[in-house]
């Protein structure tokens, strides 16, 4: 009789918890059933050709579902926009078709940087890496350690794409794990809350990008470390604290504007962290790619290894808007 009853209180306690809630990573990422069909998606379990069993090699097998010509996802990240063309729901609610995508694209991105309305995507002009091929994390390592350190990424350097990445194995934001695999020693577990109703789509229909594109829960305040404690408040802000996971020395607290930070490419930095206020990565920066482009002196400006090439609009930086616009966002001198 025990027994029954206590049957009877988990049915009813699983009834009662939203649909939402207990899938919270969308398929095939996540919330795989008891006799899932998504294994066969991506592997192989005796004819793979590619190591951990995969059917293609990074990032080919996520272009298949998130590329130009995919079909399993609505969320074309190769383009950086939204399609209705997955068919795996009734109606488009998390984003609006033809829309640009929150962290723009890898290839090509829908973004309105001149704040023009823009209807199509045009090339990108600065992204992160997802080839595998080697580039410069910068500001990657500790005070005084140079430029940045030099590191490889694929799509699952970020994205865990089996879902339940955070470290208490629960959904996160867009499935980031606690810290990109290349991060290094300096990494400090972040987990990304996840959104309960997904918005993949920025919210202006001219496709401009405004305000800042995650808007859920706070984070759960990360380990502070040695060398880093100092500039870790009692609450993370947002996905900050994950991007300096890898560019360690842009994180800055209040006062990095007039304070040597003793580093020989990062004395005096914006401030990114300690409070509500703070410019946080992507108050400024998309994460995939951005299309915007540059103009005679932000076209110009050094790397952070010093060297001048290559120049003009590939100097975008991930930034949201041509030249420097995401300044005047703040500090409007018009």
């Amino acid at each position: 009789m025990k027994l029954q009853l206590l049957l009877l209180i988990c049915v009813a306690a699983l009834v009662a918890v939203p649909a939402g809630l207990v899938v919270a990573d969308n398929g095939p990422h996540g919330g795989f059933s008891a006799a899932t069909d998504a294994c066969a998606g991506c592997h192989r379990t005796h004819t793979a050709t590619m190591a951990k069993l995969l059917t293609e090699h990074n990032p080919s097998l996520c272009y298949d579902c998130h590329g130009t010509a995919g079909t399993g996802a609505d969320t074309n990240v190769a383009d950086g926009m939204y399609l209705a063309r997955s068919g795996d729901s009734g109606s488009l609610t998390e984003g609006v078709a033809g829309r640009g995508l929150k962290g723009g694209g890898f290839t090509n991105a829908l973004m309105a940087t001149s704040y023009a309305a823009v209807t199509s995507p045009s090339g990108t002009t600065s992204s992160h890496s997802v080839d595998g091929s080697s580039v410069t994390a910068w500001g990657n390592g500790l005070i005084g350690s140079g430029p940045g350190s030099t590191i490889a990424l694929t799509c699952t350097s970020c994205h865990d794409p089996h879902g339940k990445a955070s470290s208490t194995h629960t959904a996160t934001y867009r499935l980031l794990r606690t810290a990109a695999l290349e991060a290094g020693s300096t990494a400090i577990n972040v987990d990304v809350t996840d959104e309960v109703a997904k918005t993949y789509t920025v919210v202006s229909s001219t496709n401009a990008y405004i305000g800042q594109p995650y808007s859920g829960p706070g984070l759960i305040a990360p380990t502070p470390i040695p060398g880093r404690s100092a500039i870790v408040p009692s609450r993370a802000l947002d996905l900050t604290y994950w991007c300096t996971n890898c560019h360690t020395r842009y994180m800055a607290p209040a006062g990095s504007y007039k304070t040597d930070s003793g580093d020989a490419d990062f004395a005096y930095r914006h401030r990114t962290v300690g409070s509500a206020t703070s410019t946080q990565c992507l108050r400024c920066h998309v994460a995939h790619g951005s299309s915007a482009n540059m103009g005679a002196f932000a076209g110009s400006v050094p790397w952070p290894d010093h060297a001048v090439s290559p120049s003009g609009s590939a100097r975008s930086s991930l930034l949201r808007l041509d030249n420097r616009g995401v300044c005047q966002n703040c500090h409007n001198k018009k």
